[in-house]
């Protein structure tokens, strides 16, 4: 992100079914933050920040400031997939990326109920993907309270990180609104280097075309479905190759692979199938499995080790294919198979990779937490 930072100041709302999300952005000098008001409109009695103990400590410092503002504030680091308690009363702000956001939606008081939720994404898969997302473990609404994008937390990720976090604004012109695909890449620069009012455009882009897809399809079981375009590949691509491929260059390859399942069926043309690559291309992504990945391997990951895989396919950019009423096709594994081998290069060995499933999660190391400033609150593990 450019060093010099040109103030942003939007405020959108995402309508979805029942739900209305006020989502702000914001970055560069202006008026005073509004953080503390917004959320001393919610009047809380104190405030759990969700948290990661990787992310710039200056991050968290500053946002426990805003925080201790509007009441007393303690830290909770999110470990594993299980639930995440709260104090009773309490606020949860998930400061961090998509694995704090996701973690937060699992936040519940003693008695098992859900505390109001605030989400603050420091990632740009966060800002364009997960921090706008309402639908929540077991189909059901997961409703913030506030969005707060806050572009200035680009500026400490590293330019691949940065160029990986494009890949849910590719997904969406893709198969949502391809009509921006040229004023999207344009503007697209594969060594990274994007000011702030073109980081703010693309967010505001991904922000319009959810809230479009999901005002009568909150869940994403009909329309909203297309935002899961190239889901099924990504997911198995980054357990397989978890933790060196960020999620970004996963969703890039699920985007070719499904893209090429598409054209062999006979659905999606020469042209768009080429309009894929050049919109990718101008990204940066990712363009081939990591080395190690077979393709035989990555389709048994994809189809859950069973004879198909459910994937979102397009007849065209923008166009969703439906098989008997849903946007999610039923695909063989053989015939992903043969999709992914050209994700291939040529002449590449790949060797059967040697994995332990279990080195795939991660854990807090003991001590981390020292240092962090608290008040009111403890580190919770489970």
């Amino acid at each position: 992100m450019s060093a010099h930072l040109t103030s942003v100041r939007i405020d959108r709302s995402l309508l979805a079914g029942p739900v209305h999300v006020p989502v702000q952005i914001r970055c560069g000098d202006g008026p005073p933050d509004g953080l503390p008001h917004a959320l001393r409109d919610l009047d809380p009695a104190r405030i759990a920040l969700v948290t990661d103990p990787r992310l710039p400590r200056g991050h968290a410092a500053r946002v426990l400031r805003l925080l201790g503002a509007a009441a007393p504030t303690g830290v909770l680091w999110p470990d594993g997939d299980g639930p995440l308690v709260v104090p009773d009363g309490a606020l949860a702000v998930a400061l961090g990326g998509s694995r704090v956001i996701e973690a937060a939606d699992r936040a519940r008081y003693a008695d098992g109920t859900r505390p109001a939720l605030v989400r603050l994404p420091t990632t740009l898969r966060a800002m364009t993907d997960t921090a706008l997302s309402v639908a929540g473990p077991a189909g059901r609404l997961a409703t913030p309270a506030l969005v707060r994008i806050d572009l200035e937390y680009l500026a400490t990720l590293p330019p691949h990180r940065l160029r990986a976090g494009l890949a849910p604004l590719l997904r969406t012109v893709l198969a949502v609104v391809p009509a921006s695909a040229g004023r999207v890449a344009s503007r697209l620069r594969p060594g990274g280097g994007y000011d702030p009012g073109t980081l703010a455009s693309y967010v505001s882009l991904c922000l319009e075309a959810r809230a479009a897809l999901c005002s009568h399809d909150p869940l994403g079981r009909g329309p909203a479905a297309a935002l899961r375009y190239g889901e099924p590949v990504a997911r198995a691509v980054r357990g397989l190759a978890w933790p060196g491929l960020p999620y970004g260059d996963a969703l890039a390859l699920g985007l070719r692979a499904a893209a090429a399942v598409s054209r062999r069926r006979g659905l999606l043309g020469p042209a768009d199938e080429a309009a894929h690559e050049e919109l990718l291309a101008a990204a940066g992504a990712a363009r081939t499995l990591p080395e190690g990945i077979r393709p035989q391997a990555l389709a048994a990951a994809a189809t859950g080790g069973g004879e198909e895989a459910r994937m979102v396919l397009l007849r065209g950019l923008g166009d969703p294919y439906a098989h008997h009423g849903s946007l999610l096709s039923p695909v063989s594994a053989e015939e992903l198979e043969a999709a992914l081998a050209e994700l291939v290069p040529a002449g590449r060995r790949i060797p059967v990779p040697d994995r332990d499933p279990d080195r795939a999660r991660i854990r807090v190391p003991a001590g981390l937490d020292a240092g962090l400033p608290a008040t009111g609150g403890a580190v919770s593990r489970k």
